[in-house]
Parts: C-alpha cells; sequence; structure tokens
C-alpha cells in the first residue's frame, strides 16, 4: 500500500521543486537570486539605493555584499546610479523581461489543471493555516487532533 503524504510533505516539496526551478530559470539569463531582485525592484521606475538595499536585506548574509553587487550591476551595465537614485539601463530591463517571461511560463506550468479560482483558494487557505500557527503556541492549541483541521491520520503533518 503506498504511502499517503500529508500536507507537510506537500509543502516541502513544492517549496523545494519552486525554488529549484526558479534558480535554473534565473540562471538561463544569467543571474541569480540577489541580481533578480535588485532588478525585479527596479522595474516600476527609479529608486533610492538605500530603500533597494533595505527591500532586500534578507538577500544579504552581510550588508558589506550590497556594495560589491551594485558595483557589479553598474559596471555590467544592467543598473544606472544617478546621485543616490538606481535605475534600470536598457539592458537591465531587456535582462529582466526575459527572465520575467521564464519565470511567468514557470508560474503557468505550475498552475496547470488549477483554475484561478482554486489557485487564488488555495493561497488563501495557506495564509490562514500560516496565521493560525503563529498565532497560537503549540502548548496552547486545543480542539480536536483528527478531521477538519486536524492532521492526516498517517502522522505526518
Amino acid at each position: 500500500m503506498a504511502i499517503q503524504r500529508g500536507i507537510g510533505y506537500w509543502l516541502v516539496e513544492l517549496d523545494r521543486l519552486i525554488n529549484q526551478r526558479f534558480d535554473e530559470d534565473l540562471a538561463a539569463g544569467g543571474l541569480g537570486r540577489r541580481r533578480w531582485q535588485a532588478l525585479h525592484s527596479l522595474v516600476k521606475g527609479p529608486q533610492r539605493a538605500d530603500d533597494v538595499h533595505d527591500a532586500l536585506d534578507t538577500f544579504w548574509a552581510d550588508d558589506a555584499e550590497w556594495p560589491a553587487e551594485l558595483a557589479e550591476l553598474i559596471e555590467f551595465g544592467l543598473v544606472a546610479k544617478d546621485g543616490e537614485v538606481l535605475s534600470l539601463t536598457e539592458a537591465g530591463r531587456a535582462m529582466h523581461d526575459e527572465t520575467w517571461l521564464r519565470i511567468g511560463l514557470r508560474r503557468w506550468q505550475m498552475a496547470q489543471g488549477i483554475s484561478a479560482e482554486e489557485f487564488a483558494e488555495t493561497v488563501r487557505r495557506l495564509q490562514q493555516m500560516a496565521a493560525n500557527l503563529a498565532a497560537t503556541p503549540s502548548t496552547e492549541v486545543g480542539g480536536p487532533a483528527r478531521g477538519r483541521g486536524g492532521t492526516s491520520s498517517d502522522g505526518d503533518h
């Protein structure tokens, strides 16, 4: 009999596949995740360098990485700097747009067989589950352990 996998397994597996495919799509355009995030943060228009840095702070292991990354973006002609304002160059916008197409195709692939309504509902339910767990420490959880809203019968989250 096949093992029935629960939500924990599928969330981890989906996260792994999303990250793997996303990294492949970025690499196909010569980008890493940090460089992509920098380009994507500038796609709607010029931004102050400090604002871009702050928006991307989770991507830096060390704040000293940002100046080096920014220098490379400028050196490669992807980003222009005018005082403290950054903007995409034509080459930067082209690289962004080509990568955005690959990402869009991957998102389309992921959602095959799922209607827009079902996709939106899935996201809403995942948000609710996250909010539920964030709001209540595990020692205070009450209610049924099984059934609607409970865990699966095989013990896998």
